[in-house]
């Protein structure tokens, strides 16, 4: 009798927990993988995220964390001086990018339909690193780290999205928008007495299309 009574309050406890449990897992949404591209003119990005939702507000807005692998590249174009303009170290200076970055993000998502969403994501902190590249004297370095300052105060290479996403399958989604990206160099002039150096900076707008898939 002893046993039976055990087990009778042992699955009592497994069904109370079961049931505990059922609208939990159904609130927790798993993680997403992405991958996307994007690029316009001379202009190329590409980046490998994952996402995890952390609150959900009225079942519709959906805000969360992730981390994001990105590389920059495209044709040679002007970075802008963030710092003080001396000697070889102008105004502009013209430089072919090639930049990979990993960094932290937020995101937000809102539901509009079954189907469609809205959505936006933005790097937060990070690492960026890349060939340095040689013009003359001045010696071009992807800036090592990257964080977000807004505008021109933004430092390394740091990515955003503004985007629509569609689900064409129970864990799948398909994306596209506006990616706006920035990438900056420490550029040297290794030739100057004291070897002076600056922050160059770029920003760049792309379209891109991406692909979503929860684990």
């Amino acid at each position: 009798m002893r046993g039976k009574n055990v087990m009778r309050h042992f699955s009592l406890a497994a069904l109370c927990a079961a049931a505990l449990a059922a609208p939990l897992a159904t609130q927790l949404s798993p993680i997403s993988l992405d991958a996307s591209v994007g690029g316009k003119g001379g202009a190329r990005r590409a980046a490998v995220s994952a996402w995890y939702p952390v609150v959900h507000l009225a079942g519709r807005l959906h805000l969360g964390l992730g981390a994001r692998v990105s590389a920059y590249g495209g044709d040679p174009i002007d970075y802008t001086n963030r710092g003080t303009v001396q000697g070889s170290l102008a105004s502009n200076v013209p430089i072919d990018p090639v930049v990979y970055a990993l960094n932290s993000a937020v995101f937000g998502e809102l539901d509009l339909t079954n189907p469609v969403a809205l959505g936006a994501n933005l790097d937060v902190i990070g690492v960026a690193t890349g060939p340095t590249r040689t013009a003359g004297s001045l010696s071009e370095k992807p800036q090592g780290f990257s964080y977000f300052r807004y505008g021109s105060g933004d430092h390394g290479a740091l990515n955003s999205e503004f985007f629509v996403s569609l689900r064409v399958a129970p864990r799948v989604r398909v994306r596209g928008g506006a990616s706006h990206y920035v990438t900056t160099y420490t550029v040297t002039d290794t030739a100057a007495v004291g070897a002076p150096s600056s922050r160059y900076q770029k920003f760049q707008t792309v379209p891109f299309i991406a692909v979503r898939l929860r684990l």
